[in-house]
């Protein structure tokens, strides 16, 4: 019973985060709601996770350099690299 029931919770769950995200995915792109279509839908769920990976990142499978630079969807092959930001945590002590 009591997996039953935890399935059930992770199963509205799911289904609440993807509503969300379709909700404001769908206003994002200026459109009402409902009228954003699945498919269009799944190829930006798709976009999000086809990003190419961090420069501190693992690089694939092989542990090896890649031989070509990594570029998402629709980005130019001489696009700059981000630049680090350095965020402060604390405050430092007065002196």
């Amino acid at each position: 019973m009591g997996l039953r029931k935890s399935l059930g919770i992770v199963a509205f769950c799911t289904q609440a985060v993807v509503a969300v995200d379709y909700n404001m995915q769908s206003q994002k792109a200026g459109l009402g709601p409902g009228e954003l279509s699945m498919k269009a839908y799944s190829v930006i769920v798709q976009a999000r996770y086809n990003r190419p990976a961090a420069p501190g990142a693992r690089a694939g499978s092989q542990g090896g350099p890649q031989s070509g630079p990594a570029t998402g969807a629709g980005a130019p092959d001489n696009a700059a690299a981000p630049t680090a930001v350095c965020i402060r945590r604390a405050a430092a002590p007065p002196r």
